[in-house]
């Protein structure tokens, strides 16, 4: 008797300045990282994300760290000096998360602060996605948009739909 494997959808977000878009999904054998913490609560801050079920219950939670990148390492010629952080002049890059690929799920949810800059914010729904759609979306080929990636599914961002 064949056994079904655990199933997870590894989806690539895109951000340019604060455009977050699903420009992939990819459907692969494997169990999702447990969930290390509490639900999120209210006015909490940070990024996280969430997967929902029809009744809009969280089925699957999980914290990311600062997957918008602020700021880069910079290193002097100077070696009496220490490695330094500076802020990016344009933000502009991709990530990866994984989710549960499970019956119940329904809603996908990015949450974190709307100004990347400002970790201190309350996080807001950052991007919200229809799993189903994710499902029946292909995974990234070649570069990260806009050189050539599928369309992103319908999202929200901050109520406007992109």
């Amino acid at each position: 008797m064949a056994s079904n494997p655990p199933q997870a959808l590894r989806l690539t977000l895109t951000y340019e300045g604060a455009q977050i878009r699903i420009t992939g999904s990819e459907r692969i054998a494997m169990i999702v990282p447990a969930a290390m913490t509490a639900p999120p609560q209210a006015d909490q801050t940070g990024y996280w994300l969430e997967v929902h079920d029809d009744a809009g219950r969280i089925v699957y939670h999980r914290p990311l760290h600062q997957p918008i990148a602020i700021d880069a390492e910079a290193f002097s010629s100077d070696r009496a000096q220490s490695i330094t952080r500076v802020p990016v002049t344009a933000r502009a890059g991709q990530f990866t998360v994984l989710i549960p690929d499970v019956p119940d799920a329904r809603t996908f949810e990015l949450h974190g602060p709307a100004d990347p800059a400002r970790p201190e914010l309350a996080a807001g729904t950052l991007l919200r996605a229809d799993v189903d759609a994710l499902r029946k979306l292909s995974p990234p080929t070649g570069p990260a948009r806009p050189g050539g990636a599928p369309p992103p599914p319908p999202t929200s961002t901050g109520g406007r739909t992109s």
